[in-house]
């Protein structure tokens, strides 16, 4: 292929998108996750200071969403360690969300 070819198909798999956009959308995203993640650090704190207990709840939706991002991301870029560290992340929201119910089970 020489280079008109490659800029054509490139300009063809691109149409319709605009890459500023998803730039900001990913920024976004990106930003949202650790705004969630710092709120959820705040209530499961208050939630041990002042009911005694921890909220696992919490954390399993948190880990559900980072973790489904990371394996998106694998699909996409192939990196081995998002894959690995998405597996993880979704592991540890089943297994929390898993404790929630068990201690309501409990009661």
């Amino acid at each position: 292929m020489n280079k008109k070819e490659i800029l054509e198909k490139s300009r063809q798999e691109n149409r319709g998108t605009d890459l500023v956009e998803q730039e900001a959308v990913n920024s976004a995203g990106s930003k949202a996750v650790a705004v969630g993640g710092l709120l959820c650090m705040f209530i499961s704190l208050m939630d041990v200071l002042l009911g005694g207990h921890f909220n696992y709840a919490l954390w399993g939706v948190l880990l559900s969403i980072t973790g489904t991002t990371l394996l998106v991301k694998y699909f996409h870029l192939r990196k081995l360690h998002e894959l690995i560290f998405g597996v993880i992340e979704l592991l540890l929201a089943i297994a929390f969300v898993a404790l929630y119910f068990l201690r309501y089970n409990a009661r």
